[in-house]
């Protein structure tokens, strides 16, 4: 019966993500990415998320990019509950990019109005 709680969590956090990055070994950044479409044309927020989603990778050890790669464990993690947006990282405490974030999740949000009208 747990099984199927956690089963249903990973389901439901599935269906509200909205961003996430991960360790890529080719990509010039150290980082690759995916992105619901609503916000793939949004140049800005890309490179906004893309800036902080570096500075997330260059703070970590090779051998954490090396494990992360292998157990498929994403850098970062952005999510909506069509209320609020949440994001979670792989090691909050070493990292201090909250204020970039918190710029990062409003203009996610500006641009997702956007997108709806």
């Amino acid at each position: 019966m747990e099984e199927n709680q956690v089963r249903s969590e990973n389901q439901q956090n599935q269906d509200s993500l909205i961003m996430s990055f991960y360790y890529e070994q080719g990509a010039p950044s150290g980082v690759g990415f995916e992105v619901i479409e609503q916000l793939s044309k949004n140049e800005d927020t890309l490179c906004l998320a893309m800036n902080i989603a570096t500075k997330i990778s260059d703070s970590l050890p090779e051998e954490a990019k090396e494990i992360m790669l292998k157990e498929e464990v994403p850098l970062y993690r952005i999510f909506t509950d069509h209320e609020g947006f949440w994001g979670e990282w792989c090691d909050m405490e070493t990292l201090e990019v909250e204020q970039e974030m918190n710029k990062l999740l409003d203009q996610i949000a500006e641009d997702l109005k956007e997108a709806a009208n």
